[in-house]
């Protein structure tokens, strides 16, 4: 009898902290700006290194296109828009494959949703379990056990604040352990963008 009490117990905590959880998502995905611009920096962490490879730049999102154009490396981007995903890096420019079934189109699909706040559709992109803590923000942890040789990320970490809902940090952690920080701040959700921002550069 103990047993099933406490059995019941659990299914209930479980059941209000799930309820809780769609909860908050669903007022962030309420929340989520048609556009925004904001500063962002990038420190990515490396095993067998002591220090991160740190960047920086601004973030640009309006209508499902993305864009970060870096400063630290002066240069460098990366550019999401409906029909390409595309990142230059140190010069090199590459044009990632997006067909369906792709790393790459679920990691672009990851990245929009984020700036829309979709938390749900997150998780079910990725395959990945979902939990919430209320962490000085809204905090959502999405875990994948991934097999082996499998691509994509073993754990991401979003963080959006308290009062305006809007994604403040994003973690991506790769099965081999390293991972990749973006700290997002000074975020003005008014300001006009232009369209250039997420067309890729011919050269």
């Amino acid at each position: 009898m103990k047993k099933w009490i406490l059995s019941a117990a659990l299914l209930l905590i479980a059941s209000a902290a799930a309820f809780a959880n769609n909860a908050v998502a669903e007022q962030i995905k309420q929340h989520a700006p048609q556009k925004v611009t904001c500063k962002f920096e990038q420190q990515k962490f490396l095993k067998g290194m002591a220090k991160p490879v740190v960047s920086s730049g601004k973030l640009y999102y309006q209508d499902g296109n993305m864009a970060m154009w870096y400063t630290q490396p002066a240069g460098d981007f990366l550019i999401i828009n409906p029909s390409q995903f595309v990142m230059q890096t140190r010069g090199k420019k590459r044009e990632l494959n997006i067909k369906a079934g792709s790393a790459f189109l679920t990691l672009k699909n990851t990245l929009v949703m984020c700036m829309q706040g979709n938390i749900q559709g997150i998780a079910t992109e990725n395959g990945a379990t979902l939990t919430y803590a209320n962490n000085g923000g809204h905090e959502f942890t999405l875990t994948k056990e991934l097999k082996k040789g499998e691509r994509g990320y073993a754990r991401i970490v979003l963080l959006y604040d308290a009062k305006t809902y809007l994604i403040t940090s994003m973690t991506l952690v790769e099965a081999n352990g390293n991972y990749t920080v973006y700290t997002m701040k000074d975020a003005n959700t008014t300001a006009n963008i232009d369209g250039n921002l997420f067309k890729v550069p011919a050269k």
